[in-house]
């Protein structure tokens, strides 16, 4: 069973010695105890940010972390996106002793669950960016309902899905 829950005293250093294989680094953007400060500042800022703890059967086994903001960055000024709220998926590991197992799957989809309820306010989207060389997350995403942009950030695509559930593939034609 996968449960997701709050970062505590209890469970940081768990959460923090989580690694991945050395050739999965370069899928990672930062550490987790990095975004783990990063949802400290963002909260600080009035940016809602949530980092989580994966865990299965009472092991923590991962980290995701989300934020509730508005897509306003200057590369999707002429998107149909631009200016609208999202949830925006800023991080997501599986430590490397835990990976092949659906662990990252079950997570996700039980992270889309708490987005679904809106839980910092209403959005129109999901969105994250993964690295292009990264197909098993491309994959993941696509099962997911996730469509890439063609907006391209430092190797890494945008992936975007509408929150009404409605077909998202109008949004990038």
């Amino acid at each position: 069973m996968i449960e997701l829950r709050k970062i505590t005293g209890d469970n940081i250093d768990e959460v923090i010695a989580l690694e991945v294989e050395e050739n999965q680094e370069d899928f990672l953007e930062t550490t987790n105890l990095r975004s783990f400060a990063d949802a400290h500042m963002l909260n600080a800022d009035g940016i809602p940010a949530t980092p989580l703890a994966i865990y299965a059967d009472e092991v923590a086994v991962g980290f995701l972390m989300y934020i509730y903001d508005t897509l306003d960055h200057e590369t999707f000024e002429n998107e149909v996106f631009y200016g609208k709220k999202s949830y925006f998926i800023w991080h997501i590991m599986i430590g490397m002793s835990y990976q092949g197992k659906g662990y990252g799957k079950l997570a996700f989809e039980k992270m889309m669950m708490d987005i679904e309820t809106m839980p910092d306010g209403e959005a129109e989207y999901l969105t994250l960016f993964y690295r292009t060389s990264n197909v098993i997350a491309k994959t993941l995403y696509a099962s997911f309902g996730f469509v890439d942009t063609g907006i391209i950030q430092d190797n890494s695509m945008l992936a975007i899905k509408n929150l009404d559930w409605k077909i998202t593939e109008s949004l990038v034609e």
